[in-house]
């Protein structure tokens, strides 16, 4: 059985507390994204994740865990993610199979209607295909697509449609099950990549896609993704750890947030110490045992940061807006680049369409007279909220 190798700058945890628990009626705890002053929790409910019954609840917390507003969504909501340039969540709905696609508009607390995907996707009771997360690159949107069975079957793919779809959702493959990369460990090139099990997908402030290989024990990077530069390597786990999400740091501290499955709550980590080129993920281990760890891509060592979870899968970070190393202090780390310009349409019903139509605008506004490509906080209002939360963890 493998052992861990221990990394020498072991981040210092400052504090740790339940951020939320789930509402009542509410469970399983899954992602996790921050995004116009908010911290937004997915709970699955044991709906099925191929579209065969069941809802999600959606909670939308205020950055010291108060209820701002809640959203039930049929379907299993595995892939939740903030759009910086709209205002807007999108809502991917069931990762295994008859998937689709939703959007929540903050400024009105409405969800838009539901988007089909087009060719190259089957619906129907044998699918057993979906798509599992989204990330936002300037004008460039991807999203992992799971449970390949032939060797060029896509898991990382480019919506066609952008960051304003409608219609059907068009993909193109950028990153298919068969291809090769380098070992980051072992230096070796034209390894069969890992992803047999494609499921949480990041965007680095690099630049480059970073996709969990869940079963895989693995993580593999895609740097200039969608060029013809684009190339692919990946670090693999000790035997046995499986992974879930992963986040690698704008700062070097900061607050995790954390899903708790098992525990049927969120927990808050502040933490000091970072490594912004190591990967934080979280874990179940070999002793079915919960973690955080730290992760040198380049080493393949790893270490425990927070142990004593149970079942942890979402996994978000907050700099600290005192850190001078924070990118721009901004208050989440989504690693998601803003967009500016394009038209924003929804299907569904048209007068929730129109309301989100007109929150993009006005974000886009925002965030044109802010001086900057998204609608993040102001570093005024994100130090006000980081003290929020400070004052929250010595209450």
């Amino acid at each position: 059985m493998s052992t861990k190798t221990v990394i020498d700058n072991t981040p210092l945890v400052k504090g740790e507390h339940i951020f939320a628990t789930a509402p009542a009626g509410s469970s399983a705890p899954d992602s996790i994204t921050v995004g116009g002053g908010s911290i937004w929790v997915e709970y699955g409910n044991g709906a099925s994740s191929a579209g065969a019954g069941g809802s999600s609840t959606i909670v939308q917390y205020s950055m010291i865990g108060q209820v701002e507003n809640t959203y039930t969504i049929a379907g299993l909501a595995d892939g939740l993610k903030y759009d910086p340039t709209t205002g807007n969540v999108w809502v991917l709905l069931n990762n295994d199979g008859n998937s689709t696609l939703r959007f929540i508009n903050p400024a009105t607390h409405q969800v838009s209607g539901t988007l089909t995907y087009g060719s190259g996707y089957v619906y129907g009771a044998n699918s057993s295909r979906g798509f599992d997360d989204v990330v936002f690159d300037g004008s460039k949107v991807f999203l992992s697509e799971t449970n390949p069975v032939n060797p060029g079957d896509p898991v990382i793919v480019e919506l066609l449609n952008g960051q304003a779809p409608f219609g059907r959702l068009e993909t193109t493959g950028i990153l298919s099950f068969g291809d090769t990369g380098t070992n980051l460990v072992t230096g070796q090139t034209n390894q069969p990549l890992p992803i047999t099990d494609p499921d949480s997908l990041k965007l680095l402030s690099n630049g480059d896609l970073l996709l969990t290989g869940e079963a895989d024990g693995a993580y593999i990077f895609v740097k200039d993704p969608g060029t013809t530069q684009q190339s692919e390597s990946f670090v693999t786990l000790p035997t046995g750890d499986v992974p879930d999400d992963a986040i690698m740091p704008t700062s070097s501290s900061g607050t995790f947030y954390i899903s708790n499955q098992g525990g049927n709550d969120v927990l808050s980590v502040q933490v000091t110490g970072l490594n912004t080129h190591d990967l934080y993920a979280d874990i179940t281990d070999q002793n079915n045992q919960g973690e955080l760890i730290q992760i040198d891509p380049n080493t393949g060592a790893v270490t425990p940061v927070v142990t004593g979870l149970s079942a942890p899968h979402g996994l978000a970070f907050v700099p600290s807006a005192s850190d001078p190393s924070a990118s721009n202090g901004a208050v989440a780390s989504t690693s998601d680049h803003g967009s500016t310009g394009g038209a924003h349409a929804f299907g569904g019903n048209q007068a929730v369409n129109i309301a989100l139509l007109t929150n993009y605008m006005a974000s886009s506004f925002a965030s044109s007279s802010a001086g900057h490509g998204g609608t993040l906080l102001t570093n005024e209002s994100a130090q006000g909220a980081q003290q929020q939360i400070v004052t929250a963890h010595h209450a």
